[in-house]
């Protein structure tokens, strides 16, 4: 038993420490939103330790904790930065969502760590527990709770220890292992407290057992069903908010993709318009002689842009006009220009268009 407890510890010890690496940023990219990022999390997971401690009225851990977050404000970014300079800068927040766990069971009795009473009073009660561990919330979610956040802070502070040891291009980085010491202690209090409680009351519930086995068939049937139907809410409750939250992601990242997409087919369209316009006002303004591009004096009905011309014309009339210049002739073979193509004179009616946009321009 003792043996499979040593490799479970040292399982979790290494897939804890594999995740803060690997979901940390390289702290030699020189991205200070990743020092700022670990500060943030360092502070949220001490300022619930001292909740914790708070809660459970350890002033000495309180005060402990308090120091923690005053020393990790005195560490320096440069101090920080050259801690993981060569690694990458550690992922606290498994840490922290354990720690936001434990301020939640930090109510009075929750958990405690205390002897059922016994089923009649006819049996004798089970053997005293210490006196330390009155209090101490020893169930199974706590512990695992303790366990991740012990285990993070010590994968945390045995990374950066060579470094806080060692002075390296004239930056003295000893100090930014000080917070990370604090926590590991604090979490490693904390831990093994519950831990040796829980203990405790497990040898001294298996001293009594002897004494009332048949009144604890009910008890445990009972707590059976209790943690069944908890595990069953709990997975009910972690699966309905996961595909909540991937049914939005999908639904953000669909409208993202159609927003893109429309945003880029304006751009294209407005692009290619812009380039058409030239070149047709490039055209009208080519010399009577000038040989003509077909597709302009082609109607759209046939794939041309003569109604393109005729705007483009219309609207340069007008431009000048309303710009206080004079137009010439233009009116007059916009007129012309206009019945031309009413009738399906098409090559007459651009040639017209073209005398018109001209003498605007003049």
């Amino acid at each position: 038993m003792a043996a499979r407890r040593s490799r479970t510890l040292v399982i979790v010890h290494w897939v804890v420490l594999l995740l803060c690496l690997a979901a940390g940023r390289p702290a030699f990219a020189q991205d200070p939103d990743a020092l700022q990022t670990l500060r943030s999390q360092y502070d949220d997971l001490m300022a619930d330790l001292q909740r914790l401690a708070a809660a459970r009225g350890d002033t000495a851990l309180e005060e402990q904790a308090r120091q923690g977050r005053d020393a990790m404000q005195a560490v320096t970014d440069d101090q920080l930065a050259e801690v993981y300079s060569r690694t990458r800068v550690p992922d606290l927040s498994v840490a922290t969502e354990a720690s936001r766990f434990l301020v939640a069971r930090a109510t009075p009795g929750a958990g405690a760590a205390a002897i059922p009473a016994p089923g009649s009073a006819d049996f004798p009660g089970p053997v005293p527990i210490p006196g330390g561990c009155t209090g101490v919330d020893i169930s199974g979610e706590t512990r695992y709770a303790l366990l991740i956040t012990k285990e993070v802070t010590n994968s945390i502070l045995a990374a950066a220890t060579f470094v806080c040891n060692t002075s390296i291009l004239g930056v003295n980085t000893s100090l930014a292992c000080v917070p990370f010491s604090i926590a590991a202690s604090i979490a490693n209090g904390l831990f093994d407290t519950a831990t040796f409680c829980a203990g405790e009351v497990t040898a001294n519930q298996i001293d009594a057992n002897f004494n009332r086995l048949a009144h604890l068939h009910d008890d445990l049937a009972t707590g059976e069903t209790t943690i069944l139907n908890t595990n069953n809410a709990n997975r009910t409750a972690i699966l309905g908010n996961a595909d909540t939250n991937r049914a939005t992601i999908v639904a953000n990242d669909n409208a993202n993709t159609a927003a893109i997409l429309a945003n880029a087919n304006a751009n294209k369209n407005e692009l290619r318009d812009l380039v058409l316009r030239s070149q047709v006002e490039a055209d009208l303004a080519a010399a009577d002689s000038a040989a003509v591009v077909v597709l302009f004096e082609l109607p759209t009905a046939n794939g041309g842009q003569l109604d393109l011309v005729t705007a483009i014309v219309t609207e340069t009339i007008a431009d000048v006009l309303a710009a206080g210049g004079t137009v010439g002739i233009a009116r007059d073979a916009l007129d012309q220009a206009n019945a031309a193509k009413a009738t399906g004179d098409f090559k007459r009616a651009y040639a017209l268009y073209r005398k018109a946009f001209k003498a605007a321009g003049r």
